[in-house]
C-alpha cells in the first residue's frame, strides 16, 4: 500500500452524541418495519428477524464490553435491505449502535454481494478501522463484531459509536427540500463539497492490485484480496478485472432479471463494455498502482446534521482499490446522475431534470479538483479524478453499473450509447449527436 502525502488532511466533523435531538434527526425518527407495507417481504422479514435476535444478550455483551456499565436498548429500529440498527444507551450517557445483518432476501434489491455474509461483513469492518484510523474522514469506532450468524446474538453485528444524525437522503424527504438540494443553497453547496473531499480522500491510498479491503486479525495489517461483488481477484491488471466484472454482470442479469430484460438487445451491454473499456479506459493494462474508493459511495450511506454537514460515513462494504475510471464516479443518489453519452431527451420533466442538475456535475468536478490539488500538486500530468468525472471511459462504466439495476428502459439508453460511442471508435470525426 502507498501511502497519501501527510500534508493532507480532511477537515474532522464532530458529531454529537446522547443530546436531545430534533425529531427529524438520529434515533428519534426510525420507524423500524413501518419502512414498508404491511405483509410484504420486507415487513415480514423485519418483524420475524426482530423477534429472533437474542436482544438480552446483546444487552449483556456491550455491558461486559464497557466493564460492566449497565446498558439498555432504545425502542426504534432502523432497517434498510441489508441490516437492522438498533440503539445502545450506557447509563453513563454513551451511546453505541448495534448492526445486525438481516438474512438474505432471493429478490432483493441490489444485493450485489457475491462472497459470502462472513466475509462481506469482515470487509465492512476492516474498511472502517481503515478509514477509521488513518483518516479524518467521519466514521462510528468498532468496539464488537461477529460474523457468525449461529452467535450469542442470534446474528452477525458489528458494535459501534452511535452518530446522532439522519441519512441524508431521507432528511432532505423530511425537510421538503426544494427539487435537487440538500437543505438550502449554502447548505448543499457545502455538504457537495464535503462529499468530494471523501471521495478524494479514499482515492489518496493506492494500492498494487485490485479487490475488496481485508485486515489481517493476527497483524492487523490491511490487504487487498477478493472482490464483494464477483468473488474473484485480486487483480493485476484493470482489464483482467473488467472482464470478470462484465461477466459477471451478465451471469447475474441471467439469474436475476426478468424476460423481458433478458430478451432485449441490451441483454448484450457487457459484452459490448468490454470492447469499449479496452479502447477508452485509462491504463488499461497497467499493473498499478489503484485507487481506493467506495462503489456505494452517495447521500444514502451519509450521516447529516440538521445542517446538512456531514458527520458519520457508514455502509462501507463496498471500499476496494479499484481503476481510475471506476473511482471517477460521481456519488450515487446525490442529484448526479449522468445521462449515457449522445442520449437526447425528449420528455419536459426529464428535460427540465438535466437542465437544473448539469451545473451540479461542473460545480462537484471543481470541488474535487481544487482538493486534489490540495492533495498533491506534483502529481500534474497525470490522470485525475476530477478530469476523468465527464470522460467516454467513466461514462462506458456507469452504464455497466446501471446494468446491474436490472430495468429494460435503463439498459436500452445505455446500449444506444455504446453503440454510438463503438461507431465513434470506428469514425473519430463524427459526432454524439
Amino acid at each position: 500500500m502507498l501511502d497519501p502525502p501527510e500534508s493532507f488532511q480532511m477537515k474532522p466533523i464532530n458529531p454529537t452524541v446522547n443530546e436531545d435531538p430534533p425529531a427529524l434527526l438520529g434515533s428519534t425518527s426510525w420507524d423500524g418495519a413501518d419502512a414498508y407495507e404491511t405483509g410484504d417481504e420486507f415487513h415480514q422479514r423485519a418483524t420475524a428477524f426482530f423477534a429472533a435476535v437474542k436482544w438480552d444478550q446483546l444487552v449483556s455483551l456491550s455491558s461486559r464490553l464497557r466493564g460492566g456499565i449497565p446498558c439498555t436498548l432504545g425502542e426504534k429500529f432502523s432497517i434498510g435491505h441489508f441490516n437492522m440498527v438498533r440503539r445502545i444507551l450506557f447509563e453513563d450517557g454513551i451511546s453505541w449502535v448495534a448492526r445486525l445483518r438481516l438474512p438474505r432476501l432471493g429478490t432483493a434489491v441490489g444485493d450485489r454481494d457475491t462472497l459470502d455474509e462472513a466475509r462481506t461483513l469482515k470487509v465492512e469492518v476492516a474498511s472502517m478501522n481503515f478509514l477509521q484510523t488513518k483518516t479524518c474522514i467521519p466514521i462510528p469506532k468498532i468496539y464488537g463484531y461477529s460474523v457468525d450468524a449461529n452467535n450469542e446474538v442470534g446474528a452477525p453485528y458489528i458494535l459501534m459509536d452511535y452518530i446522532n444524525g439522519s441519512v441524508a437522503t431521507e432528511l432532505r424527504m423530511a425537510k421538503n427540500c426544494d427539487v435537487g438540494l440538500f437543505g438550502t443553497f449554502h447548505q448543499d453547496r457545502k455538504f457537495r463539497e464535503q462529499m468530494a473531499r471523501i471521495q478524494v480522500t479514499l482515492s489518496s491510498f493506492e494500492f498494487d492490485r485490485i479487490g475488496s479491503l481485508y485486515q489481517d486479525e493476527i497483524t492487523s495489517e490491511f490487504f487487498i484480496g477478493p472482490d464483494a461483488e464477483t468473488g474473484k481477484g485480486p487483480w493485476m491488471s484493470s482489464m483482467d478485472y473488467y472482464a470478470d466484472l462484465a461477466n459477471h454482470a451478465l451471469q447475474d442479469c441471467v439469474a436475476n432479471a426478468g424476460a423481458d430484460v433478458q430478451t432485449s438487445w441490451s441483454f448484450a451491454v457487457p459484452v459490448l463494455f468490454k470492447h469499449l473499456i479496452s479502447f477508452h479506459g485509462h491504463d488499461i493494462t497497467s499493473e498499478g498502482p489503484f485507487k481506493l474508493t467506495n462503489r456505494d459511495f452517495g447521500a444514502h450511506n451519509l450521516l447529516v446534521n440538521n445542517d446538512f454537514e456531514i458527520i458519520g460515513v457508514i455502509d462501507l462494504d463496498g471500499v476496494m482499490a479499484a481503476p481510475i475510471d471506476m473511482v471517477a464516479q460521481y456519488p450515487q443518489l446525490s442529484g448526479l446522475a449522468r445521462e449515457p453519452p449522445g442520449h437526447i431527451e425528449t420528455r419536459p420533466l426529464a428535460i427540465d431534470r438535466i437542465a437544473r442538475t448539469t451545473p451540479k456535475f461542473e460545480e462537484y468536478k471543481n470541488f474535487v479538483e481544487t482538493t486534489e490539488a490540495e492533495l498533491d500538486p506534483k502529481e500534474k500530468g497525470k490522470p485525475t479524478i476530477a478530469n476523468l468525472l465527464l470522460s467516454d471511459a467513466a461514462s462506458i462504466v456507469q452504464g455497466l453499473l446501471c446494468y446491474a439495476g436490472h430495468q429494460k428502459f435503463v439498459n436500452d439508453k445505455w446500449m444506444e450509447a455504446y453503440c454510438k460511442l463503438l461507431r465513434k471508435i470506428s469514425s473519430p470525426q463524427d459526432s454524439l449527436s
